[in-house]
């Protein structure tokens, strides 16, 4: 046994000197390696660094542009409804500045008197119940038309009158309403809150 633990101990010792001697060998090679660095020459790269770059450049301005949000504000409202009238909506609004009303007004009208222009007398495209009395009716048209003489109308025979908001409006633009607790008024108010 006292054999065995010898040659055990010859082969540690040798495995030993082994390893160190390679590790020895290893770390002066390397040593000398990085003690002498090796130039490289430059080569000729074939992609542009900054690629994803946009090829003109950017103006940066100080400016503020505003826009007028009513005529998308009254395309959606007739959207939401899915009225034909919000194809109109720039027409409503150069109407309402035209002849100075609330630009509310008319599309609150045309809600009120047609669900936007969905229930009209055929081929009237009079979206406000303008001018129908029983079996009297007045046409336009084209919606354009519709707007640009209600609005007109609003403005001469109801504004300039001292008739100012659709309460006001009513006795005269649908005098059955009163007698039914003023609904007509009651309905457009409500649209026109919508529309703010």
């Amino acid at each position: 046994m006292d054999t065995v633990n010898k040659q055990a101990s010859i082969w540690f010792v040798a495995a030993w000197f082994a390893t160190a001697t390679t590790t020895l060998i290893f770390s002066l090679t390397l040593s000398f390696y990085l003690a002498n660095p090796k130039l490289l020459q430059p080569t000729v790269q074939s992609f542009k660094l900054y690629a994803a770059l946009p090829q003109t450049e950017s103006l940066i301005s100080d400016e503020i542009s505003h826009a007028d949000g009513r005529a998308k504000i009254i395309e959606n409202f007739f959207k939401t409804y899915k009225s034909p009238l919000s194809a109109q909506s720039e027409t409503f609004i150069l109407v309402a500045d035209k002849y100075e009303l609330d630009y509310r007004l008319l599309p609150a009208i045309a809600m009120q008197e047609s669900n936007g222009g969905k229930k009209v007398i055929k081929n009237s495209y009079n979206p406000f119940g303008y001018g129908i009395y029983g079996e009297m009716v007045v046409k336009f048209s084209s919606w354009e038309g519709a707007i640009e003489r209600v609005g007109k109308a609003l403005r001469e025979d109801y504004l300039n009158k001292g008739l100012k908001n659709p309460t006001q409006m009513m006795a005269k633009y649908t005098p059955p309403s009163l007698s039914k607790g003023g609904a007509w008024a009651k309905g457009v108010n409500t649209f026109m809150e919508e529309l703010r």
